[in-house]
Formats: C-alpha cells, sequence, structure tokens
C-alpha cells in the first residue's frame, strides 16, 4: 500500500455499509435474473440508491469468499490510471504482492491495453471467484469507456464479475454479451421502490405510528424515487404530524424544497435554471418540444446534459421523452409563476401548438385552457375526450366535465358520450340520465350510437344498484344486438354478465365475457376489457373460489396499474375484489397494500359490490389489527353512503358486519338494537321472488340473523336460519355464505348435545379445497378450535399463530474472505468481541506468541495501528458484521 499515491487509496475504499438501509432482495445477486450475469451496469439519476445497491452486492460477496475490489472512478481517469485504479483496488481486496509490483510497471510503462491484458491474467491466476465494483462510471472520459473499460467487460476471466454503477447509460458496445446472456443493464424502472418496498421502509422506521394509507400516499408522491422517500422521512420525524409533512411534500416546501435549491439552483448556470424554468410546463418533455418552448437550437443537448447531471428527469425506454419528477416540477412551476403573465401565456401557446400539431390533443387543451384560449382548448378535448373515456380514465372525463360549460358538452355528441359514461360509472347517475335523455332524442342517432347509449343507461342503473332496471333497459339489445358493431358486441357482453352473475349463473358469466369479440383501439388494457376480466375474477370470488379469483384478479389489476393508473376506475375494481379474496386466504398484508389509499376512488367510481368488497374489507383488516375505532368508522361511513346514495344494500351490509363483531363478544342488546335497524332499511324488493337484488340482499340478511340469535343462543332459531341460508347460497352458488350455513348448523347442533361433527367435517373439507383460509376463524372462534380438535391439528384450515422468535445479542462474525487465512478469520472475531491475547489464546488452544504473530499479520493487512483499529477496518470493508 505504500507503493500507491494516497488518492487511489480513498478511490479504493468503499463506502461506509449503513446497516439500518434497506435491503433490496429482489436486486439481490441471489436471484434468477441476476444470479448468471458476468456484468451489470446500474444506470439512473441521483438519489435513486446505485451507491448502496453496490455495497449491498459487495455484502453478498464478501459472504461467500469473493475477493472485492471497489474503485470509485472521476473524470481524470483515462487509460493508464483506470489500470492503477483497479490495481489498487484488487492490492487492498486480496493482499496479493503481485498487484504491488505491477503498480510500478504500469507507472513506468503508459500503455493502458497492454497493463489491462497483464492485470487480467493475474485476476485469472487468482483461480476463485472475483469481483470488481465500479462507481460513478459515467465521469470517466468517452475514450476510456470505449477502449480500456469495453476491452476489460469483452476479455474478462471466467472468474470476474464486474459490476458498474453511473448516472447514465453507457455507451459501451456491449450488445455481443447482452446477446450471449452475459450483460444486464439496470435502469431507472428497476431501481425504483415497488410499493410494498415503501412500506417495508417506513414500517421499519415508524413501525405502526404511520397508517399504511399514509405510506401507500408517500410512494405515489415520490414514485418510488428512494432519495425522495429519504427526504420524506425526514419531513415526517421533524414536523407535528404525518398529514402536515405530505402537504408539504405536496406543495413542494420545507425540506423538499431545501433539496431542489441546492441541488438545481445552487448548482446550475443562471443560463440552464431558465431553460428549465421555460421547459417545466408540460408534463413529459421531447427534444424538439424544448426547442419550442425555448427557441434555443441547442435545447437537445440542454435537455441531455440536464438528463446526467440532475436527478429530476426519468427517461422513457427507447424514446427520446423524458419526465421530470412530479416534486421537482411543483418546485420549477413556483419559478414560472414569477414570471410575467404574458409570458407565461406564450410558454402555454408554444406547447400547445407544438401537441396539437402531434397529436397529443388533451395535453394541447390543458395548454390553450391556461393561456386563456378556451375555444381551441373545446376543440382539442372534443377530439380526444372519449378515447379518454375508453381508456378507462374516468376520473379525467369527469374533470374535465367539471371544467367545462355543459353547453359545450352537450353540443358535441362524442364529448357527451364521453361524459355519460363517466357520470354514470361514478357516484353521479343522476347526471348522467340527463345526458343520455339528450342523446337519444337527437333525431339522427344510429342503431350503433342507441344501443351505446341503452348501455350507458343501464350501467346507471347497474352503478346505482337497481339491477332490474338495468336489465329493462340492456334486455331489448341484448335480445337482437346491433352485429356490425364489434364495440357494442362487447359492451353487450359485459352487461349480460353481470346480470347473469345476480341470477347466480357465475360459469355462464364468465363464458360470455371470454366468447365476447375483443374490440380495442390500444395494446394495452382498456376499460371495456378491464371490466370483463373484473366480472371473470368477481365470479370466482361469487363461488368462493379464491385460488382461481386470486389468480385471475393478481394478474389483472398488475396489467390495470401498469396501463392505465393504480387509482384508476378499473383498478379499484379489481383491487376491492383481490383485497377480499387475500382477506379470505389470511394474506392481510398483502390485502391492506392493495386496498391502501383507494377507498376514496372506490366511493367514487366503484360499483356497489366493489365498494361492499372494499369497505368489508378494510373494517375487517382494521378489526384483526386492533382497531375497532376505524372499523367501526369504516361501517359507518357504508351506511351513511348508502343513505346518502338511496343504497339500501350499503346499510344492510354496514349493519350485518357490526351485528357479527358484536355477537362474537356476546352483546346480546347491542345486536338486537342493530338488528331492529337492519329490518327498518330492508327495501320492498326484498320479497320480490323476481327481482335479481333479492337473493344477494336474503344472504346478508340471513348471516346477521344468524348472528342475532347467535348471540342470544337461541339454538333451535339458529338450526332454521342455517337450514334456509344454506337452501339460498346453494341456488345462487355462493360458497362463502354455503360454508356459514355448515358451520352455525354446525355450531347450533353441537350446542344442543347433539353431534354436528359431519356438518363440521364438511364445512371444513370446502373451505380447504376453496382456498378459504379465515371462514372458521370468521364465524365464530369456536369452530377453528373445535376443527383442530375433531379433525386434526395437521389438517386444520387455520394455521397456528408462530412462536415469537427469542431475542439474542447478535455477535459478530467474519466474511468468508480470500484475504484473511482461516486462522487470522478466527482471531479477528474473538478480537472483535475484545478479547485479550491470553483468552484468544485459551479460545484457539495455542500459545499467546501465535496469537501475536497472526494479529501482526492482521495489522500490516488492515493498514491497522491498534486493535481497535483493526476492528474498525474490518467493519468498514464489510469482512466482519453483525451476525443477525
Amino acid at each position: 500500500m505504500e507503493r500507491i499515491e494516497p488518492e487511489l487509496v480513498l478511490k479504493t475504499t468503499p463506502p461506509r455499509s449503513q446497516k439500518s438501509a434497506y435491503r433490496r432482495e429482489r436486486l439481490s445477486l441471489e436471484v434468477d435474473g441476476l444470479a448468471s450475469r458476468t456484468a451489470i451496469s446500474v444506470h439512473a439519476p441521483a438519489g435513486f440508491g446505485k451507491t448502496w445497491l453496490l455495497t449491498q452486492w459487495r455484502r453478498e460477496l464478501l459472504a461467500r469468499g469473493a475477493v472485492v475490489g471497489w474503485l470509485t472512478l472521476d473524470s481524470r481517469d483515462d487509460g493508464v490510471r483506470f489500470v492503477q485504479g483497479l490495481t489498487a483496488a484488487m492490492l487492498l481486496a486480496s493482499g496479493r504482492q503481485v498487484f504491488a509490483s505491477s503498480a510500478n510497471q504500469i507507472m513506468s510503462r503508459h500503455d493502458a491495453l497492454g497493463d489491462m491484458t497483464e492485470w487480467l491474467a493475474e485476476v485469472a491466476d487468482m483461480g476463485g471467484e472475483v469481483a470488481l465494483l465500479l462507481d460513478e462510471v459515467d465521469t470517466l472520459p468517452d475514450a476510456t469507456v470505449r477502449g480500456v473499460l469495453t476491452y476489460l467487460l469483452h476479455n474478462a476471466p471466467a472468474n470476474l464479475r464486474v459490476l458498474m454503477a453511473s448516472r447514465r447509460r453507457l455507451n459501451l458496445q456491449a450488445a455481443e454479451l447482452q446477446a450471449r446472456g452475459a450483460f444486464l443493464g439496470l435502469g431507472l424502472e428497476a431501481l425504483r421502490f415497488r410499493v410494498e418496498e415503501t412500506i417495508a421502509v417506513l414500517a421499519g422506521r415508524f413501525g405502526e405510528g404511520l397508517d399504511i394509507d399514509l405510506r401507500v400516499e408517500l410512494h405515489e408522491l415520490t414514485e418510488g424515487w428512494p432519495l425522495g422517500l429519504q427526504l420524506a422521512v425526514a419531513a415526517i420525524e421533524r414536523s407535528t404530524g404525518p398529514e402536515r409533512a405530505i402537504h408539504e411534500l405536496k406543495a413542494c416546501t420545507g425540506d423538499i424544497r431545501r433539496y431542489f435549491v441546492d441541488s438545481l439552483v445552487a448548482k446550475l448556470k443562471p443560463e440552464q435554471i431558465d431553460f428549465l424554468t421555460c421547459i417545466a410546463l408540460p408534463e413529459n418533455l421531447h427534444p424538439e418540444l424544448c426547442s419550442a418552448l425555448s427557441a434555443d437550437p441547442r435545447a437537445g443537448e440542454r435537455m441531455t446534459e440536464l438528463c446526467a447531471s440532475t436527478p429530476i428527469f426519468a427517461e422513457g425506454q427507447g424514446s427520446d421523452w423524458v419526465r421530470i419528477h412530479p416534486l421537482a416540477r411543483e418546485f420549477l412551476l413556483q419559478r414560472v409563476a414569477l414570471l410575467p403573465q404574458m409570458r407565461r401565456n406564450e410558454l402555454h401557446q408554444r406547447a400547445a401548438a407544438w401537441l396539437e400539431a402531434r397529436g397529443f390533443f388533451e395535453e394541447a387543451a390543458r395548454h390553450y385552457l391556461s393561456a386563456d384560449l378556451p375555444a381551441q382548448a373545446y376543440d382539442m378535448i372534443e377530439q380526444c375526450l372519449y378515447e379518454i373515456m375508453l381508456r378507462g380514465q374516468f376520473s379525467r372525463v369527469i374533470e374535465w366535465v367539471g371544467e367545462l360549460p355543459a353547453e359545450e358538452v352537450e353540443s358535441r355528441p362524442r364529448m357527451c358520450l364521453a361524459a355519460a359514461w363517466a357520470l354514470a360509472m361514478s357516484d353521479h347517475p343522476e347526471q348522467a340520465t340527463r345526458l343520455i335523455a339528450k342523446l337519444q332524442s337527437d333525431p339522427s342517432i344510429d342503431e350503433e350510437a342507441s344501443c351505446e347509449a341503452a348501455a350507458i343507461a343501464s350501467a346507471a342503473a347497474y352503478f346505482s344498484d337497481r339491477p332490474d332496471e338495468s336489465q329493462a333497459i340492456i334486455g331489448r339489445w341484448i335480445e337482437s344486438p346491433p352485429t356490425s358493431s364489434v364495440k357494442a358486441l362487447a359492451l353487450l357482453a359485459n352487461q349480460q354478465s353481470r346480470l347473469a352473475l345476480f341470477r347466480g349463473q357465475a360459469e355462464i358469466a364468465r363464458r360470455v365475457c371470454r366468447r365476447a369479440p375483443q374490440y380495442s383501439w390500444t395494446d394495452g388494457l382498456d376499460a371495456i376489457r378491464g371490466f370483463a376480466e373484473w366480472v371473470i375474477g368477481a365470479s370466482y370470488l361469487w363461488e368462493g373460489r379464491m385460488l382461481p379469483a386470486a389468480e385471475s384478479l393478481r394478474r389483472t389489476l398488475q396489467q390495470a396499474e401498469h396501463d392505465i393508473g393504480r387509482r384508476s376506475t378499473v383498478a379499484t375494481f379489481l383491487a376491492s375484489s383481490l383485497a377480499a379474496v387475500l382477506l379470505e386466504s389470511n394474506e392481510l398484508d398483502e390485502a391492506a397494500t392493495i386496498l391502501a389509499n383507494r377507498l376514496d376512488v372506490i366511493e367514487r367510481l366503484a360499483s356497489p359490490d366493489a365498494i361492499v368488497f372494499g369497505f368489508v374489507t378494510a373494517a375487517r383488516l382494521a378489526s384483526l389489527n386492533g382497531q375497532a375505532h376505524r372499523s367501526h368508522d369504516l361501517l359507518e361511513a357504508l351506511y351513511a353512503l348508502g343513505e346518502e346514495r338511496d343504497v339500501p344494500r350499503f346499510q344492510i351490509v354496514s349493519l350485518g358486519e357490526q351485528i357479527r363483531l358484536h355477537a362474537l363478544q356476546g352483546r346480546v342488546d347491542t345486536c338486537q338494537a342493530l338488528w331492529q335497524r337492519l329490518e327498518e332499511v330492508i327495501p320492498p324488493c326484498f320479497h320480490d321472488p323476481d327481482s335479481l337484488l333479492a337473493p344477494e340482499l336474503r344472504l346478508h340478511v340471513g348471516v346477521a340473523r344468524a348472528y342475532v340469535l347467535l348471540a342470544q343462543r337461541g339454538w333451535p332459531e339458529l338450526l332454521a336460519v342455517a337450514a334456509e341460508l344454506h337452501e339460498l347460497a346453494s341456488r345462487v352458488r355462493r360458497g362463502r355464505e354455503l360454508i356459514q350455513a355448515l358451520l352455525f348448523k354446525a355450531l347450533a347442533l353441537r350446542e344442543t348435545g347433539r353431534d354436528g361433527q359431519a356438518s363440521l367435517q364438511e364445512a371444513h373439507s370446502l373451505a380447504a379445497e376453496y382456498g378459504m383460509c379465515r371462514v372458521l376463524l370468521d364465524t365464530h372462534p369456536l369452530l377453528a378450535r373445535w376443527s383442530q380438535e375433531d379433525i386434526g391439528p395437521q389438517a386444520a384450515a387455520v394455521p397456528a399463530p408462530a412462536a415469537e422468535p427469542v431475542a439474542r445479542a447478535a455477535p459478530a462474525k467474519v466474511a468468508p474472505s480470500r484475504l484473511l487465512t482461516p486462522k487470522e478469520q478466527e482471531v479477528l472475531q474473538l478480537l472483535a468481541r475484545n478479547l485479550s491475547n491470553k483468552q484468544i489464546a485459551l479460545a484457539l488452544n495455542v500459545g499467546e506468541e501465535t496469537v501475536k504473530w497472526h494479529l501482526k499479520n492482521l495489522f500490516g493487512k488492515f493498514q491497522a495501528g491498534t486493535r481497535r483499529h483493526v476492528v474498525d477496518r474490518a467493519y468498514m470493508l464489510g469482512i466482519l458484521e453483525v451476525d443477525r
């Protein structure tokens, strides 16, 4: 080490590994996608955890005994200096003196490729696994990247892995390596935190002190940006409450504003700041759009420079388009607001004209409105609002309807259709009815448009929980559809399938959806196909078949979130149903994550079925987490929603779930009072044998009545109610209610001294086959206990809770390393426990002189002056770590 420059010593010293940092398990070198790669390049803007990922990989490699060299690069690393750094890195990592000799020769020869060839030969001669970690590769001169680094990758021996991190994509000429599966590039999307990772990070920092809805909201605000999440965490820790910190984050004040001031305003040149301010108005940017906004012919070059030097841009995959991170854009828009009004209008007009010319009509419309040019804006939005609706972006359509004058919407047929669809499938179906009447009164309406208007009216009735009215509206068209229109046939198939569910015909509903014509004008998931996929998943849930329900809903939800958005109507439909499935499957954490920060959208933009699934699942999750007050609030909110919209089903479900919770606590009077309230809200259709909604309501009322009798210990009456419930659930093929009827029967028989084992065993067998892990425990805790006693713990549907691990002290351990001999590793481990030479000698059964000799070697290898210094250096290099 004495022969190496002090600067190279610093460049080859890895950064401190923070034990509290979040470990990226899905980016571990052990996962299938990374394990076989001999070269991996990680490229993303600042703040996405590239260096931390390298340190994680370093610890993994050290743990399995690899020799791991680290080198932080800079702009002065030409070919010769780069090889000097590699030599110093290997000397520090391996302790092999041959690399010290190479360092002297490199300084005298100045032959970069020759020196690299010799370095590669020395690495190959080591035999064992060797890894080279290169940080800040983007700072290297282009000549070094194209020359020595590319030569290194193409000629690396079989025992060498090269792992690199940079702020931009590198020109490595690695197509051949990629084709062989040896090279992998990980971009920004791979480094973003996923929602479950953000939840885990915040749970590790705040425990249960931060509500899961706020955790998911923070994830959506930061868009998985690790540094943004770190700034948010710091703001929460210093604020009076998380809500205030999140408000500051949205408004780009506090810590997040200071960060952007420090990283942008303080570090960039004034002309770069002016350029950023000019281009901040559009959400998505293209070099030509930037040229139009700034009137700067070098706009493309400036964009490239800023993408490489600032953390605020997200590059498109295989595209020239980039996007400013929303938090950074909010900061820049505050600077735009300081410009004169005339200048702002000019920028909006330039953006609108460029976007209109290239067919981006919605974005152009927003800029025309901001430039106070409403006529042009209305023309633009008319051309795209219907397509926005078809994509499933109903909330965006409703936002536009709120901004546009009513006469403009009603006078433009396609705009009127889009608005009617979005309003029909929301909490404003009465507004949709008025627009439908306007459409149907048009004498020029053709058969296809007339069918679509009827489908909208039918959807409005369905979203108002009036399926009988919905069937009456659409029935004629289902019998004689306009066969020339694929879109009309697809719409009618969706209507027919959901009505089939009300009749208990789950298989028919699935067949109708799968045989329907595929109307799609986009490659991704859209509203029509998304609704059909929801019906398929919900049909399995209707039958109580949790395994196919979870598979169908999870797959479609992932596609909907990717193609339409996490808080879109289609995604919330799917999420509420999937959360109900996951709860029944006892996957509570995933259910809570799926549902988090979505209830407000479910309330506004979901069907009655999805609203019931969402609110009841959220209430049960809260109750299971010991938050009885939140469970009560959610159920009361569902009841109030039923009152507000005149939907008795919401009120019945709310009161029925409250009765269940109180019955399990033995609160007889409370159950009776709730039952009286429930009887008062039963609608007339409940007694109509031809009503589509009546079986659904009777199931909820029957379960509620069973719990009232259970609380009163009215066992003979409970037997009668269980029999009625079983008959109804069998007729409409409702799996969960059928199992509950068997459980109520088993409970009543057992409590009256008769044998209920046959019913209990049948219910248990069906629950196991359907994948219901919670139905026994949720129906009554005694049933799960009796099931374990009578059937045996091995076959019990409800798994026993795992024993809590016993806390123990975490001793230090030595990761396998070629730098140390096995005996030196033992001495180092005992040295970390602060043992004396005599104690180490006794532990290893050797003499004190032998211990002194090993310590001398350790002092030399770690370049340390004291025993404490040896331990500190070992921790820093990752050779010594806490055994968790």
